[in-house]
């Protein structure tokens, strides 16, 4: 089965060889999209056998459009749901803050819904797509990576060694070669000792029907319900076609980090010390009703300034390329728009020596947003996660204020947007426009570079130190 549906796809002039350390969500993604471009791809993952993976995944319109264009619609009108509206309340008490509705006002200029997906779903149809599209997958662990002008060299825990014309790190978090990009060798001991804790888990409908204290809850499956308290979030979404709960809390973390600590388990919830007392009864139920569930503990990473190593043989995608916390509304929106700037920019390629610039062109787009956005979430967990006092009360009166109504007939639009603007601009970014536009700039400068490279039986060595942009350097 084809899923793509992008009226204009068109593949490479040259095939490269690509291979992908990593095959979760951002990996598979990125098998995909390039495969589809034209290039023979192949995934290395060290899991044995299926992870599962227990919460939802959210994909705003952003994300939405892009899962749109490779034909996956009918699998996201069964399985997706739509966001009517946020409710927002404070968790230590029973206190609404207020509603946002995602009404056709609200998403006019998006065009395509704000999803909620269950992760395990979205991981799972990603996974046929790369069998569809024969991708080479190989259940083994990277041990070393080399590279050279060349070509990259990955040996493989068999003993077997793989050759690529270059080398995208999907492998998350805790990425084992993005050193090799930000040449910071351990990445821990540089980043700041802010820790913060990710719990995820799914409840069966049934089970929170029966509690007489989730009433609000189980009223409407569209709603978004997000609990907002000192130093935590939580979010409890509806799935499959409203037959599961699925909640995810993060927060921050002030306990000593033992090992195995910053890896995905499952734990009861009393091996972290929650104090369940600390939340309002809805809150405090939902947590209660679960035995276990899929946890970790992260640490603050630095927003890195480079996607690509300085000979460009090593790409960073997904966590490996932007530290953001599990929860966060682009969490996986980021990894999808990866993939397509990757399939779009490399659809086009004619020549191995237009590698470099290529990949110079996917820093330059991505960046900047990966960057940006970081920072906005950042922000925006730090607001919401204010501690007891005045200046939560303030927050919460000016939420109130601009959400007291929950529709945009009433709503004061000038400060919501003061507030929400910049999640908006975030929702309407569309990556294919973003490489249609770079390309329509820049595309005719890369196939001169690449003609003149040909002639001459020369290779193109662009350094990454500089501060100059690649649309400058490619005029130098």
């Amino acid at each position: 089965m084809a899923f793509f549906s992008l009226g204009n796809e068109v593949n490479a002039e040259t095939c490269l060889k690509i291979v992908i350390i990593g095959g979760g969500l951002a990996g598979l993604a990125i098998a995909y999209a390039l495969k589809r471009a034209g290039h023979d791809v192949a995934i290395v993952e060290k899991r044995n056998g299926k992870l599962q993976s227990m919460g939802i995944t959210q994909s705003p319109p952003n994300m939405t459009k892009i899962l749109y264009r490779w034909g996956l619609k009918p699998f996201l009108d069964r399985m997706a749901g739509k966001c009517g509206s946020l409710i927002l309340r404070n968790g230590r008490k029973e206190e609404l803050v207020g509603i946002m509705q995602f009404d056709e006002d609200f998403l006019s200029d998006q065009l395509v819904e704000y999803l909620f997906i269950r992760t395990q779903a979205l991981e799972d149809v990603l996974q046929k797509m790369v069998d569809d599209e024969r991708v080479d997958v190989v259940s083994a662990n990277v041990i070393d990576l080399q590279t050279s002008s060349e070509t990259a060299t990955l040996t493989i825990d068999d003993g077997r060694v793989l050759s690529a014309d270059f080398v995208i790190c999907a492998d998350g978090y805790d990425s084992t070669f993005k050193h090799l990009v930000t040449e910071v060798e351990d990445e821990r001991s540089a980043s700041s000792t802010k820790a913060h804790l990710a719990i995820t888990f799914i409840l069966p409908l049934e089970v929170v029907v029966r509690e007489e204290a989730l009433p609000g809850l189980i009223m409407d499956p569209k709603n978004w319900n997000v609990w907002v308290g000192p130093g935590f979030i939580l979010h409890a979404n509806f799935s499959d076609g409203g037959k599961y709960v699925s909640v995810t809390m993060t927060s921050d973390y002030t306990k000593n980090v033992l090992p195995g600590d910053q890896t995905w388990d499952s734990r009861p919830l009393e091996y972290w010390g929650i104090d369940l007392e600390m939340f309002e009864p809805r809150v405090k139920k939902l947590l209660s009703l679960t035995k276990s569930a899929s946890s970790r503990v992260f640490m603050t990473r630095p927003i890195s300034d480079n996607l690509v190593c300085k000979n460009s043989k090593v790409v960073l995608v997904g966590d490996a390329a932007h530290p953001i916390l599990p929860g966060g509304n682009q969490h996986i929106g980021l990894a999808i728009e990866e993939a397509e700037t990757l399939r779009c920019i490399f659809s086009r390629i004619r020549h191995r020596n237009q590698i470099p610039d290529f990949l110079a062109a996917y820093e330059e787009i991505r960046q900047p947003r990966t960057a940006y956005v970081i920072q906005y979430e950042s922000g925006m967990h730090t607001m919401l996660k204010m501690p007891d006092g005045l200046e939560q009360d303030e927050r919460n009166a000016m939420l109130k204020q601009v959400m007291a109504d929950g529709d945009w007939d009433h709503m004061d639009e000038d400060n919501f947007r003061a507030i929400f603007g910049e999640e908006l601009n975030q929702y309407s970014h569309d990556a294919t426009e973003q490489v249609e536009d770079w390309w329509t700039k820049w595309g005719a400068v890369i196939s001169k570079n690449v003609e003149q490279r040909e002639a001459d039986h020369t290779k193109c060595n662009i350094s990454y130190s500089g501060e100059v942009t690649f649309s400058q350097r490619s005029l130098l």
